[in-house]
């Protein structure tokens, strides 16, 4: 009796320790950013100030002959201070809010970037009063940016983060005339102070940690999508994942689901359930699931996902994949930070020259500009196929970190995955393929 209620114990006590094993917190410790939001050519328009009321600003840009809806505020102790502007800052926490729905007002004086310093009032307390919300905010002529932290006035400690700064004197003169055209036109109900007198805005809004087991390692981020300071909104907010320690998360999206288990990713064939998100960011509960079938993956014996690419040279020749199905294909997909550059980009030289009539040499490149890839091509003499690589490329080939090698026979059929350049250059010498 002893003895089997002995095994039952180990038995159980077994059961929970894999359970342990499969499931880890993680903790949410550093705001990232994400390849989508770093694209995000996003400003923070500044009006003139002739007077109240002021009209909203949800009808910028809209085609619509509905008039927009206005309100009145309570300007600040403005004292000596020349050239008043106000504008709007996106922020998701006062959604629902009947007046200036969805924004944060903010008067500026002294903002035509001279002598002195812009002065920044923000209506942090949210009641359209700016005489009661402290001194301004001081924005002087060397000032870089400057980070504003808006609290959420119906959740506790949620709080949401903008960082603004100016557009450089010098910045691209056709991009800022593209921007003045927009929002003159489109702002008929207002001044618009011009794109220089204005801010550019960076969302701070997605916060990761990094996830490290001996099965696996990456970095999990979670993007605040609507910018309200809550993280685990259904069917609005969402997770991303990257490469471990990463310093910036891809365009690819999770969006947070309802029904539990719904939320996951895949990776290195191994499913991730996320349990359970902090409302505020705080953490993430990730469980491994080591028995899922997995979807995206690439498959042994099947053939690869069709896609097009643009080469990295001057003449941006646009190729099917299919181009080369009539020979055994090595597909390398890389960066010029990943360790062991230098002696793969050696590796590959050596295959090109001595084994292009037996394969196919298709690289892929993911990150730097063409014009970097061009130059990295003509100093370093390349002779074989570079292409441009972009997240949609990356998704069809279910590529999760860089660099990634894939095998494939005559007509793009898989052989191996994850085969580094030095294991084929072994394949080929021994006449293996």
């Amino acid at each position: 009796m002893l003895k089997q209620l002995a095994i039952t114990f180990s038995l159980l006590f077994s059961q929970q320790f894999l359970i342990a094993q499969s499931e880890k917190t993680v903790k949410l410790n550093r705001y990232i950013e994400d390849e989508k939001g770093r694209k995000m050519q996003s400003i923070v328009a500044v009006y003139k100030y002739k007077g109240q009321p002021i009209f909203e600003p949800i009808n910028i840009g809209v085609d619509t002959k509905n008039e927009s809806k206005s309100f009145t505020f309570i300007l600040p102790s403005m004292e000596g201070v020349k050239d008043t502007n106000y504008a709007f800052i996106y922020f998701g926490g006062l959604n629902n809010r009947k007046s200036l729905s969805g924004y944060t007002l903010a008067v500026i004086g002294n903002n035509q970037r001279k002598q002195k310093p812009a002065l920044i009032w923000v209506d942090k307390n949210h009641n359209l009063d700016l005489s009661d919300d402290g001194a301004p905010d001081t924005f002087f002529s060397y000032t870089i940016n400057k980070d504003i932290t808006l609290s959420n006035p119906t959740v506790a400690n949620a709080t949401y983060t903008v960082n603004i700064s100016r557009y450089g004197l010098n910045f691209n003169a056709k991009y800022i005339g593209m921007l003045d055209d927009y929002y003159k036109t489109n702002s008929p109900d207002k001044v618009y102070a011009g794109t220089l007198y204005s801010f550019r805005e960076q969302r701070i809004n997605c916060i990761a940690g990094d996830y490290w087991t001996e099965q696996d390692s990456f970095t999990i981020g979670i993007k605040d999508a609507n910018c309200n300071g809550i993280y685990n909104e259904v069917g609005i907010d969402y997770i991303i994942v990257g490469e471990y320690q990463i310093n910036e998360l891809p365009d690819v999206v999770i969006p947070i689901n309802k029904k539990n288990g719904n939320t996951y990713f895949e990776r290195k064939g191994k499913k991730y359930i996320v349990q359970n998100i902090h409302p505020l960011g705080n953490t993430i509960l990730i469980k491994r699931d080591d028995d899922a079938k997995i979807a995206k993956t690439l498959t042994i014996g099947k053939k690869i996902n069709r896609f097009k690419f643009q080469t990295a040279n001057k003449e941006k020749k646009t190729y099917s994949i299919r181009h080369f199905k009539k020979k055994p294909s090595y597909i390398y997909v890389w960066r010029f930070e990943q360790e062991n550059f230098p002696k793969d980009t050696t590796i590959l030289r050596n295959i090109q020259l001595n084994y292009s009539n037996k394969i196919n040499l298709i690289t892929f490149n993911y990150g730097e500009t063409p014009k970097e890839l061009r130059t990295f091509i003509r100093r370093n003499q390349i002779n074989w196929m570079i292409g441009q690589s972009s997240q949609k490329i990356n998704n069809k080939l279910y590529i999760e970190q860089f660099p990634t090698g894939i095998l494939t026979k005559k007509r793009l059929k898989v052989i191996r995955v994850s085969i580094s350049p030095s294991e084929l250059l072994i394949l080929l010498q021994n006449n293996q393929l």
